[in-house]
């Protein structure tokens, strides 16, 4: 039985709920009145609020109970922490901004809900209609059997995508609701830019260009906007749906993977450790980032800088993950530093990882051992650390991280 269920089979007696919520307005306004600091008028539109919450949304509390694994204050026992309460009171669509999303196995969690598929999942994507989940029989995408894909909207509703889009790499963006990707024509390529909410092909166009760096069956891709960008030998090809033009970008030859809304990492010379962050259209480096120089007496190498789904920072870690031959982690990426793309603003965040992303840019960390999510901001290297139960047996994967092999 998944969470939404739940909420329906223990739903708390509205009457109960009511009463509780003038106990804590009556609380709250006897404390403001009676100080001297005109605290009353500050905290009344903050009062009417919680009330709000507590009558409309009595399935955000027993959330908390059985999908955070924590129990509201409802009779005058210890309250969840603010993050907690954050966590199981946020609306749908604000909760999927900051929580984002993540799989355990076949299951889905996206900001407070959660979805259980009848395939393992193989890789998710970001849109600003909810999250894109690619699945099928096993859960990696270099497999010849097909993939199934489904829209999960931030409620838990979903809906089955009619796509066919093979091994490749193929793009979304956390303010759109298209997903876009290149695919053979013959001897040419297509890029194709399909709308997830109608199901509708938004745009087409072919073009010509060399693939032969990548395994994949038609050359990666990144959007933003209007825009699509295919990664061919030659460097960055754009595509402009909203005027029909095509272009190389300037300056991309030999350029690596690494683009997110709109902007694009460019590689230093071959010695140096300064790496710029370029934007598409203009051309212009917007930030340059420095990356610890890698030192020769060690095996480690200094992993690439990771620009976030919604290209407002880069990521920069101090090893690269690790695995086994079992797929288990051996080997941390973390403390992290987080470069703001606008202002230049370097933060350190002291968490082992692996991170992924959510739409609005914060950190994702799952701990499935320990039923436990970590989000944290950038800007702040302040974190909220939620209880969660997670169920499935599986691999974790984070969204706002690729799992195309």
């Amino acid at each position: 039985m998944n969470v939404d269920e739940l909420l329906k089979e223990h739903a708390p007696n509205p009457t109960a709920m009511r009463e509780e919520a003038s106990r804590l307005r009556a609380t709250v306004l006897d404390t403001a009145m009676s100080d001297s600091d005109g605290s009353y008028v500050t905290v009344l539109p903050r009062v009417r609020r919680r009330r709000t919450l507590v009558r409309l949304a009595s399935a955000a509390a027993v959330l908390a109970v059985i999908a955070a694994g924590v129990s509201l204050s409802l009779g005058g026992s210890s309250p969840a922490s603010a993050a907690q309460e954050r966590f199981t009171s946020a609306a749908a669509a604000p909760a999927y901004d900051t929580y984002g999303a993540f799989s355990s196995g076949k299951t889905v969690y996206i900001g407070n809900h959660q979805v259980t598929f009848d395939e393992k999942i193989k890789a998710m994507y970001y849109t600003s209609a909810g999250v894109l989940v690619r699945m099928g029989k096993v859960d990696y995408t270099d497999d010849n059997r097909p993939s199934h894909y489904s829209l999960i909207r931030p409620d838990g509703s979903h809906t089955s995508i009619d796509l066919r889009m093979g091994d490749r790499v193929v793009a979304t963006d956390p303010d759109s609701p298209n997903v876009a990707y290149a695919e053979p024509a013959g001897k040419r390529w297509s890029f194709v830019v399909i709308n997830l909410v109608t199901g509708k092909e938004v745009a087409r166009t072919t073009v010509d260009g060399v693939f032969t760096w990548g395994g994949w069956e038609a050359p990666p891709v990144t959007m933003a906007g209007h825009r699509m960008w295919a990664l061919f030998d030659g460097g960055w090809m754009e595509y402009d749906w909203k005027s029909g033009a095509t272009r190389m970008v300037p300056g991309t030859r030999n350029a690596i993977l690494e683009a997110a809304h709109g902007v694009f990492m460019q590689e230093p010379p071959k010695g140096q450790t300064q790496w710029d962050v370029r934007d598409f259209r203009t051309g212009a480096t917007l930030r340059t980032v420095r990356v610890r120089a890698a030192d020769p007496d060690e095996l480690d190498p200094v992993p690439s800088p990771v620009i976030s789904p919604d290209g407002r920072f880069v990521r920069l870690a101090s090893h690269y993950t690790g695995y086994d031959e079992q797929d288990k982690i051996i080997e941390r990426p973390g403390p992290f530093q987080f470069v703001a793309v606008a202002s230049g603003q370097i933060t350190r965040l002291d968490r082992s990882g692996p991170l992924g992303w959510t739409p609005g840019g914060n950190t994702l960390e799952v701990d499935a051992k320990n039923d436990r999510l970590t989000v944290c901001k950038p800007a702040t290297g302040t974190c909220d650390r939620i209880d969660l139960p997670i169920s499935g047996t599986g691999k974790v994967k984070l969204g706002g991280l690729p799992y195309e092999s």
